[in-house]
């Protein structure tokens, strides 16, 4: 099974190795980075960044799938996959996170759904979350 199978393959943008492109980037469908990307990214595709890739940027994207470094803000309204080679450093927030061993993920993080309140009427005492605890042991 292809790992990668749940990222959008359609490109339109590729910025190659050796390249270095600065500015604000609309980009309509994915756009993958193996050279220097600066500024600023939007797009509602994938966001691919190969192992030669370098994104210095305050990004929103569909999805990203990483393998080079990203320094700056992602906002990934389903998925980021931070793969072994990746380097992140900044603040993330997307809906799903995945970080392998290997890779460097420095980062204030917001992953996942809305974080709902527990009523307190619901909340285990200190001694049932004690004896729960036990329990699994």
């Amino acid at each position: 099974m292809d790992r990668n199978a749940n990222f959008d393959k359609t490109m339109n943008t590729i910025i190659g190795r050796g390249a270095v492109s600065e500015g604000h980037f609309q980009i309509e469908a994915g756009v993958r980075v193996d050279g220097v990307l600066k500024g600023e990214l939007e797009s509602s595709g994938t966001l691919i960044v190969g192992t030669s890739g370098v994104v210095e940027a305050s990004v929103k994207v569909r999805d990203a799938l990483v393998s080079g470094r990203i320094v700056g803000n992602l906002v990934a309204e389903e998925k980021v996959h931070l793969q072994s080679k990746a380097t992140f450093i900044g603040k993330i927030q997307t809906g799903v996170l995945i970080v392998e061993d290997g890779a460097v993920f420095k980062a204030d993080c917001d992953a996942g759904s809305e974080i709902q309140e527990v009523d307190q009427t619901e909340k285990e005492s200190p001694d049932e979350t004690q004896k729960a605890l036990r329990e699994e042991a």
